[in-house]
């Protein structure tokens, strides 16, 4: 996708479904941020030259997004949502009820799909906001941008203005992760995305779907704020009716 940029994607599963996992090479270490539903090894993919120098992190612990956290040795994700990856349960990674066998087509049986477990993979390395991963050569800032879960996070490369966004903004329908989930918030999440409206973004990498620049990442978060807004507006009494 761009120097040293990997995206990884389970094409055995539908782009709505299955998430994009992105691959960064630096010069001392690599960064896989997410990895999948877990039906496959991740880690036979890559191949061991890069996955024993693999961060893996969790743009947040739903199930499409750490399925092979397992597979690897350093595993970050969130404080507020460490508790999940050391005990994933078919409610509180969603896979109850998100994963389907309509969003699977081969070689995957679909009668797996409802058998399928999260491995348990408890986090080595804890998150918070303004945390860094350094790979050597270019570094990403963690960003908390609560309202999809508790724990959503993003990782932007400040220098080169590359962001990865996980769940949080992404190129699909209203352009944000859905809101009906176990632990959304929608009024964390209007607050997550006014304080990232400004961020300046050259290219946006997220957890579903295509990349895009940054006019549309701005077009995104706006219109989200404003949709937002709207909704609390008209969900208010007016003053005749009091």
């Amino acid at each position: 996708m761009d120097e040293n940029i990997f995206k990884i994607r389970e094409t055995f599963i539908d782009e709505g479904h299955g998430c994009n996992m992105w691959l960064v090479r630096g010069r001392h270490r690599n960064l896989l941020f997410d990895t999948g539903f877990g039906y496959v090894s991740l880690r036979s993919f890559l191949g061991e030259d890069v996955s024993r120098n693999v961060v893996a992190v969790s743009s947040h612990s739903h199930c499409d997004h750490i399925g092979c956290n397992h597979e690897f040795e350093c595993r970050c994700i969130h404080s507020a949502e460490a508790s999940v990856l050391a005990n994933p349960t078919g409610a509180n990674t969603i896979y109850d009820p998100y994963a389907v066998p309509e969003m699977i087509a081969v070689p995957i049986d679909p009668l797996e799909v409802k058998s399928h477990k999260i491995t348990p993979a408890a986090p080595t390395r804890l998150l918070e906001g303004g945390d860094v991963i350094d790979l050597g050569d270019r570094a990403f800032e963690v960003i908390h941008v609560p309202g999809h879960s508790p724990g959503s996070i993003m990782l932007y490369d400040r220098r080169d203005q590359i962001l990865f966004s996980g769940d949080a903004v992404h190129n699909g329908f209203r352009g944000i992760g859905r809101t009906s989930w176990y632990g959304a918030d929608q009024d964390q999440y209007l607050a997550s995305c006014e304080r990232i409206r400004e961020l300046p973004v050259r290219t946006c990498h997220g957890g579903h779907f295509a990349s895009f620049d940054g006019a549309r990442y701005r077009q995104i978060v706006e219109e989200f704020i404003a949709w937002r807004w709207a909704v609390t507006v008209d969900a208010e009494p007016s003053k005749t009716s009091q």
